[in-house]
């Protein structure tokens, strides 16, 4: 099968039963010792499977050498690789796939030579605590990676006897982008570990400890971190973002100067908005950090998703059925592809079993008088349906935005901007390029009440659960907000305006009241070349949008050339017509299940036709029809009920029934021209 100088394999077998991988090779050689085989089997992403070392090592009986390797997981579908050595000169993978039926298929085989990755893996790693720690922890592909990558060169240096001084053999440079939700800390310490970079101080901080622009001295908390480090120490600043802020600059320039100075290591970690703000205030940093340290925490594969769930239950003290393991594990599996589970964290997977698996097996105990004895978890306790199959929640945002009466327009390029974030994404955690600004910033146009602030908050839904934004709410300002009254505030309200609406949709609504006539000198423009500055950052994790009237908001975004590109998204809500505001009414009713008699129907229709009949340009569309419902309809059956109560007993039917005489009650107070919207500011082009 395989022949290398002195060593022949004449035949290799592999199989798999439940953790146990088994292998077998009969060699052309009957002097082999059991110390001669080694072996470590990874996933094709280097997640360590087992490896030969302790109660897992080989027998040698004649010219066979056997291994039965327990592994702490389970052998699920897929692709692995077998690293193993034969003596002192045989090194070779074997590349193998495992089905659903735990029967394993080689795939290829080939030699490697010494010091090769697949070497360093198997002979220098993996007998290591921090490698083992690291090579399964998910999402750490391109850590695992990384380190390999570093020891081989390690190693070669060693061999080459090149000497290098203390303070260039720290490690430095590192930037670490977490897509996932897990904390990095973890992972970034396993790896920190792994580089053999043993005589050091190795801390990482909070950066949201370092300052605080509520204390008298904002710089305290990184005053102290100083205090505490000893010079020669990695610092890893976790969470970048909270250094971002204008009164920390002090702490970026300290510390880089302490860098170039060699007293001090640095890594950052954060998520791919906090970083690109950090680099785009500071562009002389990225200086520091070469683009072969920059690396990425991703969310965990299905199969690393799948040793999770499975670690977790240890840590409750629950020990499965093999077929519950086996079909947790394919229920897994499902939802990370179908997106149901493919995004939870460690906090969500202990949540199912507190909230799920635990009280379903503590109720199937108690059921037991007969019997105190603890039992294995079965595949009744654990409700495998909650992990697939169900909407995501990007997926029911969108499901949120399509029950949306109208805006069909609207409501399909949003859904092709969300598919593009999306791929966006996919594409990063398959390690491919997204080179284009993910710039989304938008202008909506339309009339009150024509779902503007609702499509803003659908939007921060949508792009939080997307990874664009990291919070997803919704900041409303107006002119009031932004524009101050003297030299200077203006300024300082943007600032603080931008802060609060890092993470968040800024929603400004009437922005062209920004703007007086042409000429004017007021400090509203100066308030919109505040905000060009944010507006043109890159992936800024915030979504500006200016609202307002259509020719209103067409004229502001011609009076300043830097807005036209800043705001690629432009959005036109129109008015509702009779058949979509009846729409409206019957969701308003329905959801508190009043019923509409037919007399009331046809006249609640009569109604909405001639209010948009008489509708001026501020008529409330939406709005209008809701205050037309709750706070009229259901008002004026409240007086009937009242009064009906004098004469006879109320059933249920009485506090559901809508009649004829509540719609004509509340038209006469809510005709359009009795409770006419009127603009806040002044239009665009007049003044007082």
């Amino acid at each position: 099968m395989f022949e290398l100088e002195e060593i022949a394999i004449n035949s290799m077998k592999m199989r798999i039963e439940g953790k146990n991988f088994m292998i077998s090779l009969e060699t052309n050689r009957n002097d082999l010792k059991e110390n001669d085989f080694t072996c470590s089997v990874y996933t094709d992403d280097y997640f360590l499977m087992g490896t030969h070392a302790g109660e897992n090592g080989p027998t040698v009986e004649g010219n066979t050498v056997s291994l039965d390797m327990k592994s702490r997981f389970l052998w699920l579908q897929g692709r692995y690789q077998l690293f193993f050595t034969l003596g002192d000169t045989y090194m070779g993978c074997v590349e193998f796939l495992v089905d659903d039926s735990q029967n394993v298929k080689v795939l290829n085989h080939r030699p490697f030579s010494c010091f090769d990755p697949e070497d360093v893996a198997l002979s220098f790693l993996s007998t290591d605590a921090a490698w083992g720690r690291l090579a399964t922890l998910p999402g750490t592909k391109e850590l695992r990676i990384a380190a390999i990558h570093s020891n081989r060169l390690r190693l070669w240096r060693e061999l080459l006897s090149i000497n290098v001084k203390e303070y260039v053999r720290q490690p430095s440079g590192y930037v670490f982008t977490c897509i996932g939700k897990e904390c990095p800390a973890r992972a970034i310490r396993c790896f920190y570990d792994e580089l053999f970079i043993k005589q050091s101080a190795f801390e990482i901080v909070d950066s949201t400890s370092l300052y605080d622009a509520s204390l008298q001295n904002p710089l305290d908390g990184f005053n102290r971190m100083l205090d505490d480090i000893k010079p020669g120490a990695t610092i890893c600043l976790d969470k970048v973002g909270a250094i971002t802020a204008t009164g920390a600059r002090t702490i970026i320039q300290q510390l880089t100067s302490s860098v170039r100075r060699g007293k001090y290591s640095l890594w950052l970690a954060g998520t791919r908005q906090e970083l690109e703000l950090l680099f785009n205030m500071y562009p002389s940093l990225q200086e520091l950090f070469p683009s072969t340290k920059r690396l990425t925490l991703l969310p965990p594969s299905p199969q690393e998703m799948v040793h999770s769930f499975l670690n977790l239950l240890e840590e409750w003290d629950l020990k499965p059925t093999e077929e519950a393991a086996r079909k947790l594990a394919v229920a897994v599996q499902r939802g990370c592809e179908d997106g149901t589970i493919a995004n939870w964290a460690s906090d969500d997977i202990n949540r199912f079993y507190q909230e799920q698996v635990m009280p379903a097996y503590l109720n199937r105990m108690a059921t037991k008088a007969d019997s105190f004895a603890k039992e294995e978890l079965c595949e009744e306790d654990i409700d495998y349906q909650q992990l697939y199959g169900r909407l995501t929640g990007f997926e029911e945002c969108l499901h949120d935005l399509n029950q949306m009466v109208g805006l069909e327009n609207i409501k399909k390029s949003i859904v092709t901007i969300a598919h593009q974030v999306r791929i966006y994404a996919e594409r990063r955690q398959q390690g491919l390029p997204t080179s284009g600004k993910e710039v989304f910033h938008a202008v909506f146009t339309g009339n009150p009440g024509t779902g503007k602030t609702t499509v803003a908050k659908m939007l921060g839904r949508i792009y939080h659960h997307l990874g664009l934004l990291s919070k997803g709410e919704v900041i409303t300002v107006d002119r009031s907000r932004l524009v101050g009254r003297f030299i200077g505030d203006t300024e300082e309200n943007v600032k603080n305006l931008l802060k609060e609406a890092r993470g968040n949709v800024l929603f400004i609504d009437e922005a062209y009241a920004l703007y007086g006539s042409e000429g004017s000198n007021d400090f509203g423009r100066r308030a919109i070349e505040c905000l060009l500055t944010s507006l043109s950052e890159k992936n800024p994790d915030m979504l500006v949008i200016f609202a307002g009237y259509k020719t209103e908001m067409d004229r502001l975004m011609t009076m300043n050339p830097g807005l036209q590109d800043r705001f690629p998204y432009k959005f036109h809500f129109d008015d509702y017509d009779a058949t979509q505001l009846l729409q409206i009414a019957e969701h308003i009713f329905a959801q508190d299940e009043y019923l509409l008699t037919d007399e009331a129907r046809a006249e609640l229709t009569v109604s909405v036709e001639q209010a948009l009949k008489q509708r001026s340009p501020y008529f409330g569309n939406a709005r209008w029809i809701e205050q037309f419902v709750s706070n009229g309809i259901i008002s004026a059956q409240a007086d009937r009920l009242a009064e009906t109560k004098a004469t006879r007993t109320l059933v249920r039917e009485d506090y559901q029934r809508i009649e004829a005489s509540d719609i004509r009650c509340a038209y006469e107070q809510f005709k359009p021209h009795t409770i006419e919207l009127k603009p806040r500011h002044k239009v665009l082009g007049f003044s007082a």
